[in-house]
């Protein structure tokens, strides 16, 4: 083989290897700027929806209260209206033996002045 071939082989090689390392450079830059694109979609989507769902969940933060009532307030409540129940049922039965002591001193001989007509 003789210099000249060696040198043309030589060339033709490193042309050959050139137009490779190019194609795959240029397939490489491609393959980026399509995953940059779809990755500032998922980024413009993902805020979409992040968004949204912030949006649900501040509504449901403010429908929570109106539709339920806490374990601990309704607790407080109950408390609350079995004292004001309590308070009423103190005050009816001594309303109710004052009553009493009224009718069956009335009545004389200690019974009720229903009894006494009889």
């Amino acid at each position: 083989m003789s210099a000249e071939a060696i040198a043309t082989f030589a060339m033709s090689f490193v042309t050959l290897v050139g137009l490779n390392l190019g194609a795959i450079r240029w397939l490489l830059t491609r393959y980026e700027a399509e995953l940059s694109m779809r990755l500032d979609a998922m980024k413009h989507e993902g805020t979409e929806f992040s968004h949204e769902l912030e949006r649900e969940l501040l509504q449901l933060k403010a429908q929570l209260p109106v539709d339920y009532v806490r374990r601990e307030d309704w607790i407080r409540f109950s408390n609350t209206l079995e004292a004001k129940l309590d308070a009423m049922r103190a005050e009816v039965r001594a309303e109710i033996a004052e009553l009493r002591e009224r009718l069956y001193h009335r009545g004389g001989r200690g019974l009720p002045a229903e009894e006494t007509a009889l």
